[in-house]
């Protein structure tokens, strides 16, 4: 799983490095605003949206892309993740917000943000 984890985080350092700081904005969730059994729908949020991140159409950056949303959703990091008990009668993503609910940030926020959750999560697995 780490090592899977810290694949996602060079490549999104290698995004982050010639990445259009543009003005396009993103829903962001952030660490603080996050129950831990929440962190497995933010990560979801922060994959959701990557691929839309302005970057030069340079191949290896494409490809960068690509791998942060393929590897953070596999297996070995999503089923690691804690998820929330179920309350009777309530609804698992009643507990989480859905992601068009966070803040809008513009991209560099959001990098920063993803990779702050990334690193939490690396922390938690070590």
């Amino acid at each position: 799983m780490q090592l899977t984890l810290r694949k996602v985080m060079n490549e999104l350092e290698k995004v982050n490095n010639v990445m259009d700081k543009s003005t396009s904005s993103f829903n962001s969730p952030t660490t603080n605003d996050l129950k831990d059994c929440c962190i497995r729908s933010a990560l979801e949020c922060f994959r959701s949206q990557v691929m839309n991140l302005n970057v030069t159409q340079e191949k290896p950056i494409i490809k960068s892309l690509k791998s942060i949303s393929n590897e953070s959703r596999k297996k070995v990091i999503v089923e690691k993740l804690p998820s929330c008990n179920l309350v009777e009668g309530e609804k698992k993503e009643a507990q989480c917000k859905p992601c068009e609910s966070y803040s809008k940030v513009n991209s560099q926020m959001f990098v920063q943000n993803f990779q702050t959750l990334l690193q939490k999560i690396y922390a938690s697995q070590a």
